[in-house]
This record gives structure tokens, C-alpha cells and sequence, in this order.
């Protein structure tokens, strides 16, 4: 009976052990399972992430070149219209010397102050 009793305790300890064994080995399973799935889903948001942001890197890049083109514009205009009030200036000054009798039409209340200056 005692051999029995060592018998049931060596394969007792023995189940134990091999249930521990292979508790770790499903665990190492699962940890492994979901690594791949975390690098699955890393790699959809990646994809997700590069879907989004390359359009709207386009598309602000267009918006810098329409931004640049618009500012040269800008500027381009307001030197124009700096000239044109200067030529306006000197096109009244000159009315008002050598054609007295005469009166030059009214100017715009929009450009008034602008010619003022």
C-alpha cells in the first residue's frame, strides 16, 4: 500500500507539474497570439493613418503653392494701386493748377482718404 500511496504522490506531483507546463505553455500562446494581433493592429492604423494623412498632406501642399501665388498676387496689386493713387494725387494737383475755371469730379468717399494721405 505504501508503494501504491508513493505511486499517487509521484504522479500526482507529476499531473502538477505537467498542468503547470502547459498552463505556461498557453499563456506563452496567448502573449504570442496577442503580439501578433497588437502588430496586426498597429499595422491597420498604420494604413488607416497613412490613407489620411497623405491626402491631406497633398492637399495642404496646394494650399501653400495657392497661398504663395496669392501673396505675389497681393503684393503685386497693392503697388499697383500705391502707383495709381499716386498718379491720381499729382493728376488733381495738376488740375487745380492749370485748369482753374475747371473743377475735376468728385472724388469717391472710398478713395478719399486713400488719396489724402
Amino acid at each position: 500500500m505504501a508503494g501504491l500511496l508513493d505511486w499517487l504522490d509521484t504522479f500526482g506531483l507529476g499531473a502538477i507539474i505537467l498542468a503547470l507546463l502547459l498552463w505556461i505553455r498557453n499563456l506563452r500562446k496567448d502573449r504570442a497570439e496577442t503580439g501578433k494581433l497588437d502588430a496586426e493592429a498597429a499595422h491597420v492604423i498604420a494604413d488607416a493613418a497613412a490613407g489620411l494623412v497623405g491626402p491631406l498632406s497633398e492637399r495642404v501642399g496646394r494650399m501653400e503653392q495657392r497661398i504663395d501665388v496669392l501673396e505675389e498676387e497681393n503684393a503685386r496689386k497693392t503697388k499697383l494701386l500705391d502707383s495709381a493713387i499716386r498718379f491720381i494725387r499729382e493728376l488733381l494737383a495738376w488740375i487745380e493748377r492749370h485748369v482753374p475755371d475747371h473743377h475735376p469730379p468728385t472724388i469717391p468717399a472710398d478713395l478719399e482718404s486713400e488719396i489724402e494721405r
